[in-house]
């Protein structure tokens, strides 16, 4: 029973080590390509080529329908206190991206339109994509590195409680790391590229993998707790 057990986890590691190798090529060639992409994109005139979106909401609020209607006076004191506060609260288009273009006020109804930019893109700005999908690369390579030699231990241990099988999941548990912060770039890359701007707002850490790394260090923990007690077995025997 015991040597079936552990056939099959050599098994599984060969297969990992295989699986692994094949991630790397791609991974590797992937690195390659956004490596020269980013070389290629750095080179490229900021305004060579600029595109940008806008978006317009209109609000229409019928009072007749509910049997209501302003006076004169209401409709003048309406204009001015609504034109204090958006020019106080800087809520009109003109101060921002997004923001209440134009507005009509009248006795029966009000009308307001809403604009806000969707999208200012340049295609200078795809450096920071190729940078950043870069890094991403090197650190996956990085982690399927780890793997690869936690899979090699795995293929080649007599038993899965060996000093080396647990130091390589520590090691693995180690190199996601870097992955806690790097997860939360996505998002931030992407803002970049559309708002025609850099900028490292909401780079954070991913409790996600936060959590991983904890599971995978307390499995390290627990093989080293089973390796103890092997130990002392071994011994008794």
């Amino acid at each position: 029973m015991k040597e079936n057990a552990i056939s099959k986890i050599n098994k599984m590691g060969r297969i990992g080590t295989i699986l692994t190798t094949i991630a790397k090529v791609f991974t590797i060639i992937g690195l390659i390509v956004t490596f020269v992409g980013t070389i290629a994109s750095a080179f490229i005139p900021k305004d060579f080529f600029t595109a940008s979106a806008d978006s317009n909401l209109l609000v229409n609020i019928s009072l007749a329908s509910l049997g209501s209607t302003l006076t004169d006076e209401e409709v003048t004191q309406a204009n001015q206190e609504i034109i204090k506060i958006l020019e106080e609260e800087e809520l009109m288009a003109d101060n921002s991206k997004y923001g209440i273009n134009t507005m009509d006020i009248s006795n029966d109804n009000i009308s307001l339109n809403f604009t806000g930019k969707l999208a200012d893109f340049s295609l200078h700005n795809i450096l920071w994509v190729m940078l950043f999908a870069s890094l991403y690369l090197a650190m996956t390579l990085v982690t399927l590195f780890f793997i690869g030699f936690l899979c090699r231990a795995f293929q080649n241990c007599e038993s899965p409680f060996e000093e080396n099988v647990i130091k390589k999941i520590k090691a693995l548990a180690y190199s996601l790391i870097p992955w806690a912060i790097l997860s939360t770039t996505n998002d931030v890359v992407a803002d970049n590229f559309f708002t025609n701007s850099f900028h490292l707002n909401g780079i954070g850490v991913d409790l996600n993998m936060v959590m991983t790394i904890l599971i995978i260090l307390a499995l390290a923990y627990i093989f080293q707790y089973g390796a103890v007690l092997q130990q002392e077995s071994d011994e008794t025997l």
